[in-house]
């Protein structure tokens, strides 16, 4: 896909953010627990979410996906671990997300294996080690041969599940097999992202005992019958914070409806940095008309550093460059300590005329106050380096060209019609 953007633009109006993405890849796969039909409501509709219907289709699962009412309804009943290739799951598909099918597989079929370690947005190197010790602590056999793997869950067991990351997958796929295991287990270190809340508040729903739900600790009783409920997934966060950041670039005026304001509370803190208010009417998040992007510290570079949720996301920090890059002076130090290749793409933003130093592989520096000039630019394969590079272009003189910016389907439906309902000139080719 290649974006086509006129700069110069000022967007303003209502948007009713989608279903979160990171909630959608993670409750459709743990529908494998039922083998009664499971309802979600407020389905996105983006590749990722398609990979996995496909995915399960080929298990022998029966779905209807109406995506004009954003409804998903899944049966179960007659999948089978024999209908997978372990090709689904392989790098070749694109998407992570389909590492959130080994917890469910475990649980209902106790097996599960593919033929290489899946891939994702291009980030740098993202180890599975999180992944097998916690499933290496409940008693799953974890064999992997030249990128092959193999996963056996014949002696799984309830017990304690040490994290060796906040790993907001891997502590899903924790979840989804400790709640099919009997017994208590605990886990340890775990992440607390709003699609994990999510999941648990889903499975309590459905009769399980989840215990600590956001926190870092959660204690589950396993084995407990669970009945499917119908489930609208929760708002996504990422979308939210990136329509507002595309009104706030451009000075306009956004409201943004179903906002989760107590989401919110850090990340509107980094959006203050640059004198930016968020105002809340109930749920509905209100970014007012004309404020101005600016670095309110300038005796040293302000710092803007992604941390564990409840902070802010690692995958949100993209959103914050172009706003250094709008401010009339001072300079920001962006930190992404997580993803060695994360900030690579920034080298983009040197062709539109953006002042852009990179410190190391995690950490660079904008300095504000140059001229953007709208050019032709290449994104890489990361949702949220494509959507910054789209809000630069927002405020570039004339027109840009953003090539390959498929990544984008894979994180927000109806991208392009939303930025044109809030009288965006884009074009999608």
């Amino acid at each position: 896909m290649t974006l086509k953007i006129r700069g110069g633009q000022t967007l303003s109006g209502t948007i009713t953010p989608s279903g979160s993405k990171n909630s959608a890849v993670c409750l459709i796969p743990a529908s494998l627990l039922f083998d009664k039909p499971v309802t979600f409501t407020n389905v996105p509709d983006i590749t990722d979410v398609a990979r996995l219907v496909e995915i399960l289709t080929h298990l022998g699962s029966k779905i209807v996906w109406d995506k004009p009412k954003c409804q998903m309804t899944i049966d179960n009943s007659h999948a089978s671990f024999e209908s997978i290739d372990p090709q689904d799951v392989t790098s070749q598909k694109g998407i992570r997300g389909t590492t959130l099918l080994w917890g469910p597989l475990l649980a209902r079929f106790k097996k599960c294996e593919s033929s290489e370690q899946p891939a994702g947005c291009t980030l740098g190197a993202r180890p599975l080690d999180a992944h097998f010790q916690a499933f290496f602590d409940l008693g799953v056999t974890v064999k992997t041969d030249n990128s092959h793997i193999y996963l056996e869950a014949q002696k799984a067991k309830s017990g304690t599940v040490w994290l060796l990351e906040t790993s907001p997958t891997a502590t899903e796929n924790a979840i989804m097999l400790a709640i099919s295991l009997k017994g208590t287990t605990t886990i340890i270190n775990a992440a607390t992202e709003p699609n994990i809340q999510d999941l648990c508040n889903f499975l309590n729903a459905c009769g399980a005992r989840i215990s600590g739900i956001g926190s870092s600790i959660l204690t589950l009783e396993g084995g407990l019958p669970l009945s499917p409920v119908n489930w609208s997934i929760v708002s996504d966060h990422y979308e939210i914070g990136t329509f507002l950041a595309l009104g706030a670039i451009t000075e306009g005026e956004i409201r943004i409806n179903n906002a989760i304001p107590q989401h919110f509370t850090q990340i509107n803190r980094e959006f203050a940095k640059f004198g930016l208010k968020i105002n809340y009417d109930h749920d509905t998040a209100i970014l007012a008309k004309g404020q101005k992007p600016v670095i309110t510290k300038t005796k040293s570079p302000m710092i803007v550093r992604a941390q564990p949720w409840p902070a802010l996301p690692v995958d949100m920090l993209p959103l914050y460059i172009p706003l250094a890059l709008a401010a009339p002076n001072g300079q920001v130090l962006f930190h992404n300590w997580m993803y060695e290749s994360g900030l690579y793409w920034t080298s983009e933003l040197l062709k539109l005329g953006a002042n852009v130093t990179m410190c190391d592989p995690h950490r660079i520096l904008i300095t504000g106050g140059n001229t953007l000039k709208g050019t032709s630019v290449e994104s890489p394969y990361i949702i949220r380096a494509a959507i910054a590079l789209t809000m630069t272009a927002m405020i570039a003189q004339g027109e840009t060209t953003i090539q390959n910016a498929d990544s984008i389907h894979r994180g927000h439906p109806n991208f392009v019609n939303n930025l044109k309902s809030l009288g965006a000139q884009i074009e999608e080719i």
